[in-house]
């Protein structure tokens, strides 16, 4: 819990809609998820492919906010994607917790 609140307050201020647009997603796909019967394996792909299109539009906020702190964007992108895997894992872990919890 501790590191979702971490990132989500390292989210870039400029654009909270992405971000907002981004975890309302992924915390959706918990549910659907669970009734499309996805084990915790499965999880991750899964919320990648829902979440797509507002992944896409994260990233492009993520990188832009770098890029506008003087980053480079070769420095940007692989720092975008490793904020976004630690969204998915984050909301990996709370999926798996959930089917564990279940059983």
């Amino acid at each position: 819990m501790l590191v979702a609140l971490m990132l989500m307050l390292a989210a870039p201020a400029g654009d909270n809609s992405a971000c907002a647009e981004f975890t309302d997603c992924l915390k959706g796909t918990l549910t659907r998820a669970a009734a499309a019967k996805i084990d915790a394996a499965g999880y991750a792909a899964f919320a990648r492919e829902t979440c797509a299109t507002a992944t896409s539009g994260f990233r492009a906020a993520l990188i832009d906010y770098d890029m506008k702190a003087g980053w480079t964007r070769k420095k940007a992108e692989p720092d975008a994607d490793q904020q976004i895997g630690d969204y998915v894992d984050e909301m990996s872990d709370r999926y798996k917790d959930q089917q564990t919890a279940a059983k």
